[in-house]
C-alpha cells in the first residue's frame, strides 16, 4: 500500500470510526456482539472467519472434553478469569490460541506466556504516530517479515494495552513495548493482541487491519485440512480440565519432550563424578548457561516468532520457547534473576546421584518412598559408625534437603508451571547443602573401597 493510500485509508477510517462511535452511544449497542452490525459488533469478523472455511463455534461455556489439540481457541476481552492451566495445557498439546484483550481478565494466561501487561497513562503509550494526534489511536508501521504481516503496511488500534516480554514483538510500539506477540509453548502457539477492538466492524476497514486479521486466522489454522474454532467473547465459563482423557499429551509426554531437548546436556553432566558434577553444574549455571547451550544444542529450530522487526531484531534475541525464556530471565540484571530452571536441573542431577547411591534409582513417582523413608535408608547405610549426635544431625539435614527438593518443580514442570521463583542466594544455599551431603556419600564410599567393608552389605538392602 502506498503512503498516500495509507493516509487516505487512515483518514477515512477515522471518520468511519467516529461516525459509528457517536451513533453507538445513542443506541447503546452491546460491545463485541456477534450479531451486531454496528461499529462495535463482531458480525464482520464472524463472517470473515466463516468465509475462510473455518468452522466457528461461538460459545459461552467451553467444555474442555470437547476440545481437540487440532482446534483453535479465540478469546476476546474475557470478563471472567481465563482457565490458565487448561488453556496452557491445550497449547502445549499442539493447540492454537488467539487472545485479543486490552484490559480484560486474561492476565493469568499472559503471565503463563511471560507477558506483562501495562496500562498506558492519560497521554497514551510511549509512541510517536497517532490518528489525529489522539493518544488512544496509535498507528503501527511494522517492519520485518512474518506471516502475520504479509501485505500489511499499517495498523491502527483503539486504546490498546502495552505488552512486555524478554523477546521482541511482531508489532511494536516505538519504545519497544509489544502490541502483537506470537508465542510458542510446547507443540502449539498463541498469538496475543493487546486490543480486542481491532476485530470489531468499525476497525476492520481501517488501514490494513482487515488483512492483518485475515493473516492471523490463516496463520493459526495453517496446515489444517479443516479448522474448528471455539470463539469465546466477554462472559465465558470453562468446564472440566483439558487433557483429562488418556489420549491427551500428558505431563509425562512433556517430560520426554524436554528430556530429548536436553539429552546432550544431561549426558555431559552424568559423565562426571558425583561431587565434581555438582561443582560443574554450579559453574555452568552461574557463569555460562546460554553460551554452553549454544554449543551443545546447535540444531535448535530457527526462530519463527517475535523479533521480526528489522532493527530491533538485531538488538533483541527473540525467545522461541519457555526454555529460552527461563534462560533469558536467568541472564537478566541482578535482583531480577529467576533461578527456577537452574534449581530444577540441580534437583534432577542430585536426586539421581543420591537415590542411585541408595539403590533406589531408577524409580517412578508412584514408587518413590516418602522423604522420611529415604532419610532412614541414608542413615542405615551412611550413618553407621558415626557418633550419635553427628549421625542424628546428618539424618536431619538429609531430611531437610529432600523436603526442600520436593517443593521444587521438576524440569518438565518448570515448562508447564512457571510460577516458581528462586533467588541466587537460595540456589547457592541449596548447592552448598547438596555438596555437603555428596561429600558424606563420597567419604563413605572411599572408606568402603579402602577397607573392603560394606556396612549394609547391599545397596538395595
Amino acid at each position: 500500500m502506498s503512503p498516500r493510500r495509507v493516509q487516505t485509508a487512515v483518514a477515512g477510517g477515522l471518520a468511519f470510526v467516529a461516525m459509528f462511535f457517536l451513533w453507538a452511544v445513542a443506541v447503546a449497542e452491546e460491545d463485541y456482539s456477534l450479531t451486531s452490525t454496528e461499529w462495535n459488533g463482531l458480525s464482520e469478523f464472524l463472517a470473515m472467519a466463516e468465509a475462510s472455511g473455518l468452522e466457528v463455534l461461538p460459545t459461552e461455556r467451553l467444555r474442555w472434553s470437547d476440545v481437540d489439540a487440532a482446534d483453535l481457541v479465540i478469546v476476546v476481552y474475557p470478563t471472567q478469569e481465563l482457565d490458565r492451566e487448561s488453556l496452557a495445557s491445550f497449547v502445549i498439546d499442539g493447540g492454537r490460541a488467539l487472545v485479543a484483550d486490552d484490559f480484560g481478565r486474561s492476565d493469568p494466561f499472559l503471565e503463563r506466556l511471560s507477558l506483562v501487561r501495562e496500562m498506558p497513562g492519560p497521554r497514551g503509550p510511549d509512541h510517536e504516530s497517532f490518528v489525529g494526534q489522539e493518544p488512544g489511536w496509535p498507528i503501527f508501521t511494522p517492519a520485518g517479515r512474518h506471516p502475520l504481516l504479509e501485505d500489511v503496511d499499517e495498523l491502527v488500534a483503539n486504546f490498546p494495552a502495552v505488552l512486555r516480554n524478554v523477546g521482541g514483538p511482531v508489532v511494536a510500539y516505538d519504545d519497544g513495548g509489544g502490541f502483537v506477540y506470537d508465542m510458542m509453548l510446547g507443540k502449539g502457539r498463541a498469538v496475543v493482541i493487546a486490543d480486542p477492538s481491532i476485530l470489531v466492524n468499525g476497525m476492520l476497514p481501517v488501514a490494513d487491519n482487515r488483512r492483518f486479521v485475515e493473516n492471523t486466522l490463516s496463520y493459526l489454522c495453517a496446515e489444517q485440512d479443516s479448522c474448528r474454532v471455539w470463539l469465546l467473547v466477554e462472559e465465558m465459563d470453562f468446564i472440566g480440565h483439558y487433557g483429562d482423557s488418556e489420549d491427551r499429551w500428558t505431563g509425562e509426554d512433556a517430560a520426554r519432550w524436554v528430556e530429548s531437548l536436553n539429552e546432550q546436556l544431561r549426558e555431559a553432566f552424568l559423565e562426571l563424578p558425583a561431587t565434581g558434577l555438582i561443582g560443574f553444574l554450579a559453574i555452568f549455571l552461574v557463569l555460562g548457561s546460554a553460551a554452553y547451550l549454544a554449543t551443545v544444542v546447535p540444531w535448535r529450530r530457527p526462530r519463527q516468532i517475535s523479533g521480526f522487526m528489522g532493527r530491533r531484531q538485531r538488538e533483541v534475541s527473540a525467545p522461541l520457547t519457555e526454555f529460552d525464556w527461563n534462560v533469558a530471565r536467568f541472564e537478566e540484571a541482578r535482583g531480577r534473576i529467576n533461578f527456577a530452571l537452574p534449581m530444577a536441573v540441580l534437583k534432577e542431577i542430585f536426586e539421581e546421584q543420591f537415590l542411585d547411591a541408595l539403590g533406589l534409582w531408577p524409580l517412578s513417582s508412584g514408587e518413590r518412598p516418602p522423604v522420611s523413608e529415604i532419610a532412614r535408608r541414608f542413615d542405615e547405610r551412611y550413618g553407621r559408625g558415626l557418633p550419635p549426635e553427628e549421625r542424628r544431625a546428618r539424618r536431619e539435614e538429609v531430611h531437610r534437603v529432600l523436603a526442600q527438593l520436593a517443593k521444587i518443580p521438576s524440569r518438565d514442570r518448570v515448562f508447564l508451571d512457571s510460577d516458581g521463583y528462586y533467588r541466587r542466594r537460595e540456589f547457592k544455599r541449596l548447592y552448598r547443602r547438596m555438596e555437603r551431603v555428596m561429600e558424606w556419600l563420597a567419604r563413605k564410599e572411599a572408606d568402603e573401597r579402602r577397607t573392603g567393608v560394606d556396612d549394609v552389605g547391599s545397596r538395595g538392602a
